[in-house]
């Protein structure tokens, strides 16, 4: 994926492919950097390539806790986005997370065994522990259970 084939802007692409966040202090700040790149261009991007995100999570075998989040982060992406609840801060963190994911140009490289999936994972916790509230209201208005384990 690169900005150029799938829409995403510049400055949000090169935030992504960064090697290095030494600019950003810790992953909280970073995930915040990112959402606010995160543009209505961007999230059309993201909708765009809804199927390669959800073939890549589906592909997650070792990995079902980090599956189950990113399952349920596309989710509420998809359905805020149906519902109009587009540029939120809730809705501009989980699209960046799914877009940390599906890039896959990562700190950790994801096809480093057992630790290449958990720079994903740290950020899909931040998006999680920031929006907690709107992520389980949005679940529960929609008659569905919240995980224990969130």
């Amino acid at each position: 994926m690169n900005a150029k084939t799938s829409s995403i802007p510049d400055p949000l692409d090169r935030h992504l492919s960064a090697n290095s966040h030494d600019d950003v202090p810790g992953v909280a700040a970073y995930v915040e950097r990112g959402a606010a790149l995160v543009t209505p261009e961007a999230i059309a991007a993201l909708l765009r390539l809804r199927k390669p995100l959800h073939k890549k999570i589906a592909a997650l075998k070792e990995s079902g806790h980090l599956q189950h989040r990113l399952e349920m982060l596309a989710t509420y992406f998809e359905e805020a986005a149906t519902d109009g609840h587009k540029s939120t801060p809730a809705h501009c963190e989980a699209a960046f997370a799914l877009l940390y994911f599906l890039k896959g140009f990562d700190r950790i490289p994801d096809s480093v065994p057992e630790v290449g999936l958990l720079d994903d994972a740290m950020i899909v916790q931040v998006v999680l522990q920031h929006h907690a509230t709107t992520l389980r209201g949005h679940w529960l208005r929609r008659g569905r259970t919240w995980p224990a384990e969130f």
